[in-house]
């Protein structure tokens, strides 16, 4: 029987040090590496669910929390500069203060 709470570790693999990552944190043992390709699409999954209903960026698709007069996410890539341009905007937009 597996011991994580995805299902796919077995209690040797799940009792392994650093949770299977070499000192360096660069390698993992190959016994964990499942584990963490299926924390991170559950993750992404769950990140994406609440972007759904995001406005998108008209240039990049991108979810964002508010979007410029263009359509626009904060991006200042030429493509979003040329399209704010075409729409009679400044090519990059307006900073709004920052967090609060």
């Amino acid at each position: 029987m597996s011991a994580c709470k995805l299902g796919c570790c077995t209690p040797a693999a799940e009792r392994l040090p650093r949770g299977g990552w070499s000192e360096d944190g660069l390698s993992i043992d190959p016994r964990r590496a499942e584990h963490n390709r299926r924390l991170w699409a559950a993750t992404s999954a769950r990140i994406d669910r609440m972007h759904a209903d995001y406005p998108r960026c008209k240039a990049c698709g991108q979810p964002a929390l508010a979007l410029d007069a263009a359509g626009l996410c904060s991006k200042v890539t030429e493509s979003h500069k040329t399209y704010r341009v075409r729409m009679g905007l400044r090519p990059v937009p307006a900073a709004r203060g920052g967090r609060r």
